[in-house]
């Protein structure tokens, strides 16, 4: 793949996290996903588990990128995520570093911003 096609894959799965559609993750993950930030977290099925529960907790859950870059079999996004907590809103910087494989996101590391 590419450096753009790599890119509109990770953009697929913020796609996925923003909208609730679960189809996305068979498109976009490998069968052997492994999300570092959360171990548990293992294959498309166990992402559409945690994809369910977030969506039901918080309804109006958003990611928006800020940048994007891409070299090799790496993408790297810089991220804000945005819910609803009690009434509070809550925005959030996080960074995540993406392993391309065979066309599909393969692995991820996730680092957070202290300030946005």
């Amino acid at each position: 793949m590419d450096i753009e096609t790599n890119k509109g894959l990770v953009r697929r799965y913020l796609e996925m996290w923003n909208t609730g559609n679960m189809e996305l993750a068979d498109e976009v993950l490998a069968p052997t996903w492994i999300d570092h930030a959360h171990p548990e977290v293992t294959g498309p099925d166990s992402v559409k588990q945690s994809l369910s529960q977030v969506r039901a907790a918080f309804p109006d859950f958003r990611i928006t990128i800020k940048s994007i870059v891409s070299e090799g079999d790496m993408v790297a996004i810089r991220t804000t995520i945005q819910r609803t907590h009690q009434g509070n809103e809550i925005t959030s910087g996080v960074m995540w570093f993406v392993r391309i494989a065979d066309d599909k996101m393969a692995e991820m590391w996730t680092g957070s911003e202290t300030s946005s």
